[in-house]
């Protein structure tokens, strides 16, 4: 085991610069433009081109820190939906990360996305997300989370297996309710199975 500080990259929209800096050279934009600035709720309204914010070439530029380009794992840090996880499509056009979310990139993006959406990855999270009226976690807390580290074989083996039980969950999305619901549960007990390793700090 490791924690999240000593494998991946981490970084936010913040760390692009000061709160004046931002509101300075970032602006956003309801019109189609340079970039799309990603953020969580794109992900409910899957990807709406019409609902998306965008911002111009230089504040894409500006936002060098936070740029996405398609298979970083995305986490909302604050409000109602903090530490959902999500993994950045590629949309075809330039992306950066909007506020209120966290960027992680990993060796293998793929199989800490499945870990952290697993009740061990949950409750880790948990662990860190303040217990106050406005929900939060910061970038420190994160860093701090121990995460399994496993070979790369046995990784792809994982995700392999798991890419194979979300595509089947996908596919009964037209299916009887009682249906869905079943696989859908299937899915997440074998995926808890499949992710439970006995976290002990090397």
């Amino acid at each position: 085991m490791a924690d999240v500080g000593g494998i991946a990259e981490i970084t936010d929209y913040v760390a692009n610069g000061s709160f004046a800096s931002l509101k300075e050279n970032v602006i956003y934009k309801h019109n189609p433009d340079y970039a799309i600035l990603i953020r969580t709720v794109d992900f409910s309204t899957k990807f709406d081109r019409k609902q998306m914010i965008y911002i111009d070439e230089k504040a894409y530029n500006f936002l060098k820190k936070s740029q996405l380009f398609g298979g970083e794992i995305i986490i909302n840090n604050i409000g109602a939906g903090v530490g959902n996880s999500f993994l950045c499509p590629n949309l075809g056009t330039k992306m950066s990360l909007a506020p209120n979310s966290v960027m992680i990139k990993t060796s293998n993006n793929k199989f800490y996305f499945y870990w952290l959406n697993s009740k061990y990855g949950k409750n880790a999270l948990s662990k860190i997300i303040s217990k106050s009226d406005m929900p939060k976690f910061n970038k420190t807390g994160l860093r701090s989370i121990l995460i399994p580290i496993l070979p790369t074989e046995e990784q792809e083996r994982i995700v392999k297996i798991l890419d194979r039980f979300d595509t089947l969950c996908n596919d009964l999305t037209s299916g009887i309710p009682a249906e869905i619901n079943a696989r859908q549960k299937q899915y997440e007990y074998y995926r808890d199975k499949l992710l439970q390793f006995k976290i002990k700090k090397a």
